[in-house]
């Protein structure tokens, strides 16, 4: 039984193929849709592969998305389109660029979004859609800026910094509400100022927080105050504070979990979300 089974279907085989053989002969040539590979690049590190911008940051607020279309002929036209948070509505077109003819024909766009955003490049000969490439997100954290700090006074140095947070006008109250996460390092030394401190440790130095005041429809302020004990020793000290990331629920910072609100952090730390 097996050796006959065997033996049938090889028989099917080589007739399908003939088959497909003749069709092949027949029928007319089909266009070969043209690859489009796209991705992103802004002027940070990308963190756990997700590229972002500041919101209201200046030239920090930009980001390039760029890719190469396989095949390109002169007068095809590449358009970006994009789908912003919260993704209910169609993606809609930002810009176009008209291309030459070549393959692997490079295109770029520049973009500033204001909420996590889902990019698109599509290929276009007049209004036939050729081609498009796969989504790409781009994600905005909160822009600011922090006022304040004085040389420290001994033996107890007290220090206050006045945190202003700039978001889209969307989330401000989500990000008003949250609690915020202050950290704070320091190290002593007999004489020589020693080196920054490696860790940063959660309401370290006797961090104090004030309830978070409106200022405008996208900005809000945190007055943060720590006090530590320096004596006549040498000393070098750092802090830094984040909010968490809800960036499924109001479209601001990255996904993910990136650190905030752990007993401790890295005083390098690239980003904390």
């Amino acid at each position: 039984m097996l050796r006959a089974w065997r033996r049938v279907s090889v028989v099917a085989l080589t007739v399908g193929a003939a088959i497909g053989t003749q069709l092949a002969v027949l029928a007319p040539a089909q266009a070969v849709t043209p690859a489009i590979t796209i991705a992103a690049t802004s002027q940070f590190k990308p963190v756990t592969g997700d590229v972002f911008v500041v919101f209201h940051g200046g030239t920090s607020s930009a980001a390039t998305i760029h890719g190469t279309i396989s095949v390109t002929t002169a007068g095809q036209v590449a358009t970006l389109y994009a789908q912003r948070f919260p993704y209910t509505k169609p993606a809609k077109p930002l810009r176009s660029l008209t291309l030459p003819t070549g393959t692997a024909t490079p295109y770029s766009f520049t973009v500033t979004p204001t909420l996590a955003t889902r990019y698109t490049v599509k290929l276009f000969t007049g209004s036939t859609l050729l081609g498009h490439s796969l989504a790409h997100n781009v994600y905005v954290v909160a822009g600011g800026s922090v006022k304040g700090g004085s040389r420290c006074g001994r033996p107890v140095c007290h220090e206050t910094f006045r945190l202003f947070v700039i978001v889209p006008a969307s989330a401000l109250r989500r990000e008003m509400s949250k609690h915020m996460y202050p950290y704070f390092g320091l190290r002593l030394a007999p004489a020589a100022e020693p080196p920054a401190p490696k860790w940063l440790y959660l309401n370290a130095g006797h961090a104090t927080l004030a309830p978070p005041r409106r200022i405008s429809a996208s900005e809000f302020e945190r007055t943060l105050k720590y006090s530590f004990t320096i004596g006549n020793h040498a000393y070098h000290w750092s802090w830094t504070s984040c909010l968490k990331d809800t960036v499924s629920r109001d479209g601001l910072g990255l996904p993910g979990h990136h650190s905030c609100g752990a007993s401790r952090v890295l005083r390098t730390a690239q980003y904390l979300g």
